[in-house]
């Protein structure tokens, strides 16, 4: 069993979106960052979306889906996004210098305990490592789109990524109800 308990999802597009979506539906608190109101916005709309398909595809019903919205908060401060995280999700648009920017910020804001990985299917995690400011908790865990149907969690270290780290992010790609594949 892993020790994630709150999880932060950087960027609420078409996957940060379904990500942050589903692990609160597997019972995660979660937190949905993205840069503007607007974003925000739109994620919500996705996530009501995702709420009809999760009770005609998945089989939840009303509770559930009152569950998963609970457990479920929304801000553009990233300070607060990733306060108490810890697992951090980063699903920022694959643009180098995007990733390279939020990682640096964010290394100053996170506690000490908190895992990070991004669902880049673009670059490689030791593309961005040592912008985490934390390299041996850092790999990647990508998601496939439609992510309640195509449940693989593709799950890549690189050289400095702690044993430890893929444990966790294995135990929790288990716990949201994903199949883990190293790769």
């Amino acid at each position: 069993m892993s020790h994630v308990n709150n999880v932060t999802v950087l960027g609420s597009g078409v996957l940060g979106g379904q990500i942050a979506w589903h692990s609160a539906f597997k019972g995660k608190s979660v937190t949905a960052y993205d840069i503007s109101d607007d974003a925000i916005k739109r994620s919500k709309a996705a996530h009501e979306h995702y709420a009809a398909i999760y009770i005609a595809d998945v089989g939840a019903n009303e509770e559930d889906i009152d569950a998963t919205r609970d457990r479920l908060t929304y801000t553009t401060d990233l300070a607060a996004a990733v306060r108490h995280a810890d697992l951090v999700i980063e699903a920022v648009p694959e643009i180098p210098d995007v990733k390279t920017a939020v990682y640096k910020k964010m290394s100053e804001l996170l506690p000490s305990h908190t895992i990070v990985v991004t669902n880049s299917s673009t670059f490689l995690p030791r593309d961005f490592a040592s912008d985490t400011g934390r390299p041996e908790k850092y790999c990647a865990l990508h998601f496939a789109n439609m992510i309640w149907r195509m449940n693989l969690g593709e799950i890549m270290a690189h050289a400095g990524t702690a044993r430890e780290t893929v444990t966790e992010v294995t135990e929790f790609a288990i716990e949201i109800g994903m199949v883990p594949i190293p790769v």
